[in-house]
């Protein structure tokens, strides 16, 4: 990659005699830079294509006969007789499997979740196939790789009859235009040749609208609504309504009965306004003010004792979330109606084997492993323990016993991942799931709460480990609370 150690300092020591006829010391100087830069975004474009014509190759080969007969699995777990597998649902099909085999492969190798890599897979082959003109010019560094990801939103959906004519209309546009700029440059252009009217495509549209939660960092998250454009549009405008119209009283460093004013006034910023006025009609159905209560959310959150007490600054963890804040977790703890211990020391009565006894686990048993877990174990995966599935890893029609050290929680994909496909798993006592792929690479999950192994006491000393609390309907009698408390209060 072409590098380069200029400065703007460097630049007017330069002999006269080196610069190019009628170039000045500050032109020189930017130059030396800006050259550099140029050459590594041809570059950067470059290694993008590459990658692109990798998985596009991945996507060809998933669709060979022999490959996929490769990728199958054990024909006991991927039998259409077998009750475990068809626990799952039907079996899927030879491509639908070598599709989500190849992207698991891809997103243990590139630390991505699965549904990210067979996506990008699919817009990889989408590109160098439907789209050659644009995978040609990215190699060749005339467009930037994000101007590939504005053409294929806006052909998103769009028939492929239509795409020849569209490239060879919006590509020279792409070489001059910014990536936004050349995105409505192409959404025009494909209005003018798409055989399906605007309305009806905008009534398909409608139908996929949803709301997506993202985790984010210091104790926040996105929460996104992917609505048709006018309502978004509206709801936005309102929102913003509303936070012009705030009295922000409430927001004042007010000084205490008796004490002298002079504080410094704090006031919340537009943006603070229109945040606080989307939570509270969500949460409350009206702003700060209104009667109206609406229905609470319910989390699950583990507290240390020390943090409980105030006694440390070690964060709880929020389930399917991860660290937050110690004063934001005391709060959620003590306002839990109810708690239930479990105990993570043997001493705790937590059935840890049932051995063949039993295919299903016991509920102490699941909630063991859930606390354990916290998400799937699937490779790249983040799905809640509590919405996904119990697996035991060596299967229990060849003997798997009913077992911690033999369980795992797997949503329902990666589940049926594990048993149609030649992927294999091992687990240890503590719960590390290591995956083996096809292509013979080893992932390993290690679970969030490595909380023990697999043997069982039935005398034992006064606990001297943690303890996990969870919250449950039945009232349960603790006078003190336990080290751990795992909770599920209101917002």
């Amino acid at each position: 990659m072409a590098t380069s150690n200029a400065t703007p300092e460097d630049a007017p020591d330069e002999p006269v005699s080196a610069r190019p006829e009628g170039v000045d010391a500050t032109s020189a100087a930017i130059a030396a830079i800006i050259d550099p830069l140029t050459e590594n975004a041809r570059q950067m474009s470059a290694i993008h294509a590459e990658r692109a014509r990798l998985l596009a190759e991945l996507h060809r080969l998933g669709q060979q006969p022999r490959i996929i007969a490769g990728l199958r699995g054990d024909p006991v777990e991927t039998g259409a007789d077998d009750p475990d597998t068809q626990a799952h649902g039907p079996a899927w099909g030879d491509v639908e499997l070598a599709e989500r085999t190849l992207a698991t492969e891809v997103a243990g190798a590139l630390r991505l979740h699965s549904t990210t890599a067979r996506m990008m897979i699919f817009n990889a082959a989408h590109l160098v196939e439907k789209l050659p003109g644009f995978q040609k010019a990215l190699a060749q560094g005339r467009i930037s790789w994000a101007h590939v990801l504005r053409m294929q939103d806006v052909v998103t959906g769009a028939p492929a009859e239509v795409l020849p004519a569209l490239e060879a209309a919006v590509l020279p546009k792409a070489e001059k235009l910014t990536a936004t700029q050349f995105g409505r440059v192409a959404a025009r252009e494909l209005e003018r040749l798409h055989p399906v009217s605007l309305q009806e495509r905008a009534d398909v549209g409608a139908s996929l609208r949803r709301v997506v939660l993202q985790p984010d960092v210091d104790g926040m998250a996105w929460l996104n609504a992917y609505l048709k454009a006018d309502e978004a549009q509206a709801g936005y405008d309102r929102l913003t309504r509303i936070a012009k119209s705030l009295n922000d009283a409430d927001t004042t460093d007010q000084p205490a009965d008796g004490a002298e004013g002079g504080g410094e006034v704090v006031l919340r910023t537009m943006d603070q306004r229109r945040a606080d006025a989307f939570r509270d009609l969500l949460l409350d159905g009206e702003c700060a003010g209104g009667m109206g209560r609406g229905i609470r959310g319910t989390v699950h959150v583990t507290v240390p004792v020390l943090t409980l007490m105030g006694k440390s600054f070690e964060p709880g963890m929020l389930e399917g979330y991860g660290p937050i804040d110690p004063e934001t977790a005391r709060r959620l703890a003590g306002t839990a109606p109810s708690w239930d211990r479990i105990l993570t020391h043997p001493e705790t009565g937590c059935m840890l084997s049932v051995g063949r006894d039993s295919y299903s686990p016991p509920t102490d048993m699941k909630r063991y492993t859930e606390i354990r877990d916290q998400t799937c174990q699937g490779i790249g995966c983040n799905r809640k323990a509590t919405h996904s599935e119990i697996d035991h890893t060596v299967p229990w029609n060849k003997g798997g016993p009913t077992a911690v050290g033999n369980l795992v929680h797997l949503c329902k994909a990666c589940h049926r991942l594990k048993h149609q496909s030649s992927f294999s798993t091992r687990q240890t006592p503590t719960g590390a799931l290591t995956w083996t792929s096809p292509g013979g690479k080893t992932y390993t999950r290690e679970p969030a709460n490595p909380i023990g192994g697999t043997s069982v006491r039935t005398e034992v000393s006064p606990p001297q480990q943690p303890t996990t609390v969870e919250k449950r309907p039945a009232e349960v009698p603790n006078p003190t609370p336990p080290p751990e408390i795992d909770s599920a209060p209101p917002f």
